[in-house]
């Protein structure tokens, strides 16, 4: 077994591929990325049953994706043309409330529009809040990049003023109760906060600008699912001789000092684990802050800031999501493939507030993609519905081995099925009648695949807080170990790119930027 690369990631998910691929392309290296999955792709990975329903177990939507923009670009850049992007049709998304339904078009004017038309005396907050969604996004772009940058750049920034706005660090709930009157309007601004998993009285207002920009122009979806991504980018990483590696677990961060210079790992065939150690002159995690801090690197690395790594890995939700198969296609009941957020009341944090109603069949809110409908190539229909409740409902089984964890289990996850199943056939009578299979998946199960503190899907909670953290970014308290994902960017696909695309520019070096934006650029107009 070959043992010496020039890098090796841990995790096989979209930032972990992206800094795979470019590394691959751009600098030639060789590259291991070690999964501890069957799987790779982590959060972009799909999975079938009964031979013909699919489901993307991450992807629901990405934004940003026309022709020409630069996540478009990136996207084309690392896995070189090799996924097709189809554009939701319009609307994309539909707020359900229990009083007013309000359909989103992927045309930022036209959402300005229809807001100011329903809400004629809140026209210049609207606007106002138009311009300050831009200025929140675009300190997010400095703050990120900053923290992609040498040290001595992030303090000279602070200095000059460079770095923030006036008030970077506030609530996205704070926000709205000082500018708009309407508690409507207030509920429909917010009710993507499930993209970032906390409700408005704890969530950045910075954040909540990053996902809202990030859908003004629509949403896309990969033809054919998800797993094409990681199945374009792995024959990139061959080619230099890399290679990717399911049932690889990483257990710990070999190294030489405060220099890390390899990884042990336990490599499981079959029923037999036995562990191996692999080396190379950079370390890069996609395994998440917590888990690389706290699990893999002695502690000392990490005492100077273990509080706050500790209360942002546990703030935040866990989601819920149930699989379904149709029998027949939804659009029986005039579904096109938009999304809809459904919430019984306009108070967001009360919603969150009765998360955990849903281990007594009560949601207290929903999501809902209709995966097959956005894809052209699916074989059969297919919806998933997504709801939040507290990792401590399932805590108590989580040592339990997969699919095997007991008729109390089962039991739960039943009545959760049940409560979600009647709460979606109350708002679209007849919805039932066209199911066929369902599959339950808990928290237990995400932090099984994944090795994420509490089953979290979105890395360290999204709270002003998380941003006021010097310490958390793409570099490490280690020499030659670096961080990419969310948790190195922001949550969702697009975020933890974002990761990559900054990891890899700092392996590059100081010019890395600038020589990874040159090359993959170029690379992403060849079609071979």
């Amino acid at each position: 077994m070959e043992t010496k690369f020039d890098v090796i990631i841990i995790g096989s998910g979209i930032g972990g591929l992206t800094a795979a691929s470019i590394l691959s392309q751009v600098a030639n290296k060789k590259v291991l990325v070690l999964e501890r999955h069957f799987k790779l792709g982590g959060f972009t990975h799909t999975f079938k049953r009964l031979g013909k329903y699919e489901w993307d177990v991450g992807i629901h939507y990405i934004g940003d994706l026309a022709e020409g923009s630069m996540l478009r670009t990136l996207f084309d850049s690392v896995t070189k043309r090799g996924v097709q992007w189809k554009k939701m049709e319009e609307p994309f998304e539909v707020f359900d409330y229990p009083n007013f339904s309000f359909p989103v078009y992927g045309e930022k004017e036209r959402f300005r529009n229809d807001l100011k038309s329903k809400f004629p005396k809140e026209e210049k907050a609207i606007d106002q809040y138009f311009k300050d969604v831009e200025t929140f996004t675009q300190w997010f772009g400095r703050h990120f990049t900053l923290k992609a940058l040498p040290a001595f750049f992030e303090k000279a920034a602070k200095l000059l003023g460079l770095d923030h706005i006036k008030t970077p660090y506030i609530t996205t709930k704070e926000y709205m109760d000082s500018h708009f009157q309407d508690e409507n309007l207030r509920a429909l601004l917010c009710s993507q906060w499930g993209d970032y998993g906390l409700p408005p009285k704890d969530s950045s207002f910075a954040i909540h600008s990053m996902i809202v920009a990030h859908y003004f122009n629509g949403g896309y979806f990969p033809i054919g699912g998800s797993s094409k991504i990681v199945d374009s980018i792995e024959p990139i990483v061959e080619k230099n001789g890399g290679a990717m590696k399911i049932l690889h677990t990483v257990k710990e961060i070999i190294l030489d000092g405060d220099k890390a210079i390899g990884v042990k790992v336990d490599v499981q065939k079959g029923k037999t684990i036995t562990e191996h150690s692999f080396f190379a002159d950079e370390i890069i995690s996609d395994a998440g802050a917590y888990t690389t801090y706290k699990k893999l690197l002695p502690k000392q690395y990490s005492e100077a800031f273990g509080s706050p790594l500790e209360s942002l890995s546990t703030q935040g939700t866990t989601s819920i999501t149930l699989y379904i198969g149709f029998k027949e296609s939804p659009t029986k009941l005039g579904f096109h493939g938009e999304n809809h957020w459904i919430f019984p009341t306009v108070d967001h944090d009360e919603s969150y507030a009765k998360r955990n109603d849903l281990i007594h069949g009560k949601p207290p809110m929903m999501y809902l993609s209709f995966p097959s409908l956005k894809n052209p190539e699916a074989e059969g229909h297919t919806a998933e519905a997504i709801s939040f409740a507290d990792y401590t409902n399932f805590a108590k089984w989580k040592e339990e081995p997969w699919k095997k964890r007991g008729e109390d289990y089962n039991e739960l996850k039943a009545t959760i099925t049940e409560g979600m199943l009647s709460f979606l056939e109350e708002r679209f009578p007849g919805f039932r009648d066209l199911i066929e299979f369902t599959e339950l998946s808990t928290p237990i199960t995400t932090e099984y695949f994944t090795g994420h503190k509490e089953g979290s899907i979105y890395g360290l909670s999204c709270t002003p807080e998380r941003f006021r953290q010097e310490w958390l970014g793409v570099r490490t308290t280690v020499k030659n170990l670096y961080l990419t994902g969310a948790d190195a960017c922001s949550p969702g696909v697009a975020g933890a790119l974002m990761g990559g695309v900054a990891a890899s520019s700092v392996v590059l070096g100081l010019s890395g930027t600038l020589r990874l934006m040159k090359e993959l650029f170029q690379k992403s107009q060849e079609t071979d």
